[in-house]
């Protein structure tokens, strides 16, 4: 009896210890993952149609943060023309401090499966956004056709986004109703506009369906959070961003 008594206490006792050893291997791992999501990158899914064709829903970016920010709250080395970035859109407040803590938790326990959302937002709103650089600072831009067509500062006609972000990113658009004027919302028309210190215009690659700088205007540098530097999936897009 009291042999069987000693077997069952060191199997209760092996048990305990194997718990606790999967306990301290998970919260070691959760530790590693939030320091490496704070400071160096970030897992995100696209789940909007604004990036279409060349990334579409389901679509899954490593992004690396803007850490180390200027004395305007914009990043220290800020986006090109070409780069893909994601922002916190100027219609959606400032998630709180205790979000910004559970987010990353819930992100890492459902493996990246769900994401809160700040109070208040629809569907189709990502807690971060995920679009296009098309100008920077002191740029002039304007669009025909749905193509930008930029003029930076230093130069004196406008060339289009291609040329001068030399990225080889394909665009996707619809044909408009009959009689849609270039006021319209989607037009691809717009005169003009040029950026001021420290202000951003962005764009999604879908021009017939992105909500971007065309609806709220150039973004404040303080709202970009982060630039997609690598694709892990679809295995077939897996690289740098395009």
């Amino acid at each position: 009896m009291k042999s069987r008594a000693r077997h069952v206490y060191k199997g209760h006792r092996d048990h305990a210890k194997r718990r606790l050893e999967l306990l301290r291997t998970f919260l070691i791992l959760l530790l590693l993952y939030l320091l490496i999501s704070t400071f160096f990158v970030q897992p995100w899914i696209l789940t909007t149609l604004s990036m279409r064709p060349n990334y579409t829903e389901g679509t899954r970016f490593l992004v690396h943060p803007y850490w180390f920010r200027n004395d305007r709250g914009g990043p220290k080395m800020p986006p090109r023309r070409g780069d893909i970035v994601t922002f916190l859109p100027p219609y959606v407040p400032e998630s709180p401090w205790y979000y910004r803590i559970l987010n990353p938790l819930i992100r890492f326990v459902s493996l990246q499966r769900v994401n809160l959302r700040v109070g208040g937002s629809e569907e189709w709103e990502n807690e971060r956004s995920i679009k296009r650089v098309i100008g920077i600072p002191g740029d002039s831009i304007m669009l025909k056709e749905s193509i930008a067509y930029v003029k930076s500062a230093e130069d004196e006609f406008f060339i289009s986004e291609f040329e001068i972000s030399a990225k080889g990113y394909d665009l996707k658009t619809s044909e408009l109703p009959h009689r849609w004027t270039k006021e319209l919302p989607l037009s691809g028309e717009m005169d003009a506009l040029v950026l001021g210190d420290g202000e951003f215009f962005l764009m999604g690659d879908n021009r017939s369906a992105s909500n971007d700088s065309r609806y709220w205007g150039p973004l404040k540098e303080d709202s970009l959070k982060g630039r997609v530097i690598f694709v892990y999936w679809p295995f077939r897009r897996m690289g740098r961003p395009r």
